[in-house]
């Protein structure tokens, strides 16, 4: 089982190499499985977890680079320098708008990204998740038993281009979803190359199964169910080699 590393006040984690690891946040544990397509041990997805001065507020966030090399070296320290200024907030609606701009400004308008972020006050046990065409997380609320999809709650009377990946359009805005967390809840986080693995036969997993995959996993924590539920995506691949990268981020609410 992972030893998880406790983050300090102020500190921040961010990677996108071959890894197997997990933290200890504020009311919070984060485990993280990341393996790059092919024989590199870097790829085009990006997790970043920071805790916030006061230790209040954590973030979580994975973003899927489309290409590989300098477009996600230069998105990735970008993405480092932005969650640093946004560090004690919460909202983070305004890091995907000024991140969105950056990507348009800084690469070289051929890549771009999808990513998800996740907002923890360890306090209020508030989770903040804002999406930019990033596959939904999922949530295992632990006091009901159940299974749920994070979709955003659309701000009404909104107006414009909402949610699109990060670098595709200008001045585009993003919805966010906010909910109340109890100890022993997952959350759980993942790029599209776990989503869309396939099997011999080219059937794809899709986002039904991998929730079904999730539902018969262990979820006495993070590490367990993590590490079960990457060993069953691999079992659904059935020897098939995987042909992107792959990252699961599962949070776990702490009592």
């Amino acid at each position: 089982m992972t030893s998880p590393h406790r983050l300090e006040c102020a500190e921040t984690w961010a990677s996108n190499q071959r890894a197997a690891s997990a933290a200890d946040l504020p009311g919070l544990r984060v485990w993280v499985h990341s393996t790059p397509f092919g024989s590199g041990d870097a790829g085009g997805d990006v997790h970043y977890v920071s805790v916030c001065p006061s230790c209040i507020v954590s973030r979580i966030a994975l973003a899927d680079v489309s290409g590989h090399g300098g477009a996600v070296a230069s998105l990735g320290a970008k993405l480092r320098e932005l969650m640093q200024k946004y560090l004690a907030a919460l909202e983070q609606a305004s890091l995907m708008r000024d991140l969105n701009e950056a990507v348009i400004d800084e690469l070289d308008g051929v890549h771009y990204a999808t990513m998800v972020a996740a907002g923890f006050h360890a306090h209020r046990g508030l989770l903040v998740m804002t999406n930019a065409g990033h596959p939904p997380p999922f949530w295992y609320r632990a006091a009901r038993d159940e299974w749920a999809w994070f979709e955003p709650q659309s701000v009404e009377g909104a107006e414009g281009i909402r949610g699109t990946p990060l670098g595709l359009l200008p001045k585009a805005s993003y919805d966010r979803m906010t909910v109340r967390t109890d100890p022993g809840d997952l959350i759980v986080l993942y790029s599209d190359g776990v989503s869309e693995a396939t099997d011999p036969e080219g059937v794809e997993l899709g986002r039904d199964r991998l929730m079904t995959l999730a539902q018969a996993a262990d979820r006495s924590s993070a590490e367990t169910f993590g590490e079960q539920l990457v060993e069953a995506v691999g079992q659904f691949r059935r020897g098939r080699v995987p042909e992107d990268d792959e990252t699961i981020v599962v949070l776990q609410r702490l009592p």
